[in-house]
């Protein structure tokens, strides 16, 4: 079993190394041969975690993550709070998968997608217009924990026929 900082050397080795090492036709080209493939960099935190929201008439606020593959969102960092600062309830979360995380240890967490419904109800609008926050926190599998992350979501109602 290789070492984490035998590991992370060799990786830093892999990102840093000059362009001739890395060519097809390079007497280094077979280094990595074998080795998993390692990502150079991650993703922006909105590709990693695509949140889409939208109202589902008549009473059902939807928030939907497209979570793309080898990352995850920490069911414990999920949170919405209205644009007075104060926490709405976040009613019947779907299972999470218990993974083992290298930063936090056992904690819950979602792959592939997340789907949650509010109650319309649970959100203060006015006139038809919803302003709130998304809390949310993810990770890169085996590389980078984004910072927690609040984004501001604005809806409005749908208009009546």
């Amino acid at each position: 079993m290789i070492s984490r900082a035998l590991f992370q050397f060799i990786v830093l080795i892999m990102l840093l190394a000059p362009p001739w090492c890395q060519a097809q036709d390079s007497p280094f080209s077979t280094f990595g041969k074998g080795l998993p493939l390692i990502r150079s960099s991650v993703l922006p935190v909105e590709e990693a975690f695509a949140l889409n929201t939208f109202i589902q008439a008549p009473d059902t606020i939807v928030l939907q993550w497209t979570i793309r593959k080898d990352y995850y969102l920490y069911r414990k960092s999920l949170g919405v709070m209205d644009d007075r600062g104060n926490s709405i309830t976040l009613e019947a979360l779907p299972e999470p998968v218990m993974m083992e995380d290298e930063f936090f240890g056992d904690v819950d967490v979602y792959f592939d997608s997340l789907t949650l419904k509010l109650p319309v109800s649970s959100v203060p609008h006015e006139n038809g217009q919803f302003n709130f926050s998304v809390l949310s926190q993810g990770c890169a599998k085996d590389l980078y924990c984004y910072p927690p992350q609040e984004q501001m979501i604005e809806l409005s109602m749908p208009e009546q026929e």
